[in-house]
């Protein structure tokens, strides 16, 4: 089975009460989904205090699968909606494999 990891790079609208509202919805809801799909085995979230982009906040998830391809179909259908405070105009993610494990992987 290969490791991989997927990184979220995201954060909140701007306006009063959107990071908490953000941050509630993240850590309660969201995490929770993703912890529930097959193959996301761990999910660890930071607060950016160094970088070069413009991401607030790094979800960083431990993802075991065979097929990858299957653990995001899975995610698509577990998944609830994002929220509005949810700024999909300046988010990112990074799917990345183990070193180890790139010769076993599809």
């Amino acid at each position: 089975m290969a490791r991989y990891i997927l990184l979220a790079l995201n954060g909140p609208t701007e306006g009063e009460g959107h990071d908490e509202e953000y941050n509630t919805w993240y850590s309660e809801v969201h995490v929770k989904d993703l912890l529930a799909t097959p193959g996301i085995e761990s999910a660890e979230r930071y607060k950016v205090v160094q970088g070069n982009g413009s991401w607030p906040y790094v979800a960083v998830y431990q993802i075991e699968a065979d097929d990858l391809g299957t653990v995001f179909q899975a995610l698509g259908e577990t998944a609830s909606t994002f929220p509005d405070v949810f700024d999909r105009s300046n988010s990112a993610h990074i799917v990345a494999i183990n070193m180890d494990d790139l010769e076993t992987a599809d």
